[in-house]
């Protein structure tokens, strides 16, 4: 949580400060906006939740109304008595926005409103079926907030920065619209058109978010290979270890088998962003300012895929070479045992083809009954830890041999 000393501020009176914006993208289809829809309108959900569980977290958003509005996404648009609205979209956006009354409170509002209440409603609303990877959950995004000015200088926008102990290390300018970039701040002066503004704005959060999710699995693609690359170098493994092992490996096939879905999902939500931009039909002079490069977005995503191909087929592949691992293991004790058993049932039979009459039962024949079960049990365990304990070659071309 980051929070900002509240600082009076000293602008001048020319620069108008409007709305300030936050939001993040995950991906969604219009089935999961009909979930959103009927627990933030009627405080229902066909899924097992109590109405206490329901009622407690819609509560906390403080909702005045809900309305369900179409556009080029539909999306549900939500208001509040904090002064703040919210916009759901079909695809997954979420965008919020509040009038500006003081900018670090509002900034701290919105921000609180957004981790505190708003995303852990949304958690709990989809906390059935298949669960977030943890090498997602717990990566943590700043979200930077966007703010709207007008009529704003620059010295004026610069004392914005450092009021909240920025700086702007990016300023674009086109006519008389201007961008400042910080590490958590951007500011767009002068985009007078509200609708256009608003557009502008989710398409910037939705490529920020785009990318962000890119660069997470990029991230987990470095972990999965350094953790195969590590269990390769060790050259020889002992049998006790490579059941632990491949469960380990296992748990990173299901958080692949995952990812790889969304991954492929992706692409989708591009294009129709990109249909729905250039519908806006924006003013060639803007788009420098936001760098809207949808083909290059496209092409980082098709880069990303082709990696991530090659990370479940290294794997894969691995995970392979420790099943057979531990099959050989397995059935090297097993044939151990085997032998054992089999010597101990022929050396009895031998013993008793010379005779004409049944055995009688004895205290001391049962006890060297006992006896006998005891010893076979230790060399059984004897011999199952030997094997246990063998140290098998990992060869690393037998890992590598299936992603060339």
């Amino acid at each position: 949580m980051v929070f900002f000393p509240i600082v009076p501020m000293r602008y001048n009176v020319n620069v108008q400060i409007q709305k300030i914006y936050i939001g993040g993208w995950f991906q969604r289809t219009t089935l999961h906006l009909t979930e959103i829809w009927h627990f933030l309108k009627n405080g229902t959900s066909e899924l097992d939740f109590s109405t206490e569980e329901i009622n407690r977290y819609r509560n906390t958003l403080s909702i005045t109304s809900v309305t369900r509005e179409s556009g080029p996404f539909e999306y549900i648009l939500i208001k509040t008595d904090l002064k703040i609205q919210c916009r759901l979209y079909e695809d997954g956006l979420i965008v919020l926005e509040k009038e500006f009354e003081s900018l670090e409170e509002d900034f701290k509002s919105i921000k609180d409103y957004y981790d505190e209440k708003l995303s852990r409603a949304i958690s709990f609303i989809f906390s059935r079926g298949a669960p977030v990877p943890k090498e997602l959950a717990n990566i943590k995004t700043i979200l930077p907030y966007i703010v709207t000015t007008q009529k704003g200088k620059e010295k004026e926008i610069e004392e914005i920065f450092s009021t909240l102990h920025e700086s702007a290390y990016s300023t674009l300018s086109s006519k008389n619209v201007q961008v400042f970039r910080g590490k958590e701040i951007i500011v767009i002066n002068n985009l007078n058109d509200e609708n256009l503004a608003r557009d502008i704005i989710e398409t910037e959060i939705f490529f920020r978010e785009f990318k962000t999710q890119l660069h997470r699995y990029l991230a987990i693609h470095r972990i999965v290979w350094e953790k195969i690359q590590k269990i390769k170098e060790r050259g020889t493994i002992r049998g006790t270890d490579v059941d632990a092992l491949r469960n380990e490996l296992s748990v990173y096939q299901k958080t692949i088998g995952l990812i790889s879905a969304r991954i492929k999902q992706m692409p989708t939500y591009v294009k129709t962003r990109q249909k729905i931009m250039e519908m806006q039909k924006i003013d060639e002079s803007l788009s420098p300012l936001f760098q809207f490069k949808f083909e290059t977005l496209l092409d980082t995503h098709e880069y990303i895929q082709h990696l991530w191909t090659m990370t479940e087929n290294y794997l894969n592949s691995a995970v392979q070479l420790f099943t057979d691992l531990q099959a050989k293991s397995t059935k090297n004790t097993i044939s151990s045992l085997q032998l054992v058993t089999t010597i101990g049932v022929v050396s009895g039979i031998l013993g008793y083809l010379g005779k004409d009459t049944l055995p009688t039962f004895t205290t001391m024949g049962i006890f060297y009954f006992v006896l006998l079960l005891f010893m076979t049990w230790i060399i059984n365990t004897v011999i199952s830890r030997i094997y246990k304990n063998k140290k098998y070659s990992i060869k690393g071309g037998e890992i590598e041999k299936n992603i060339k």
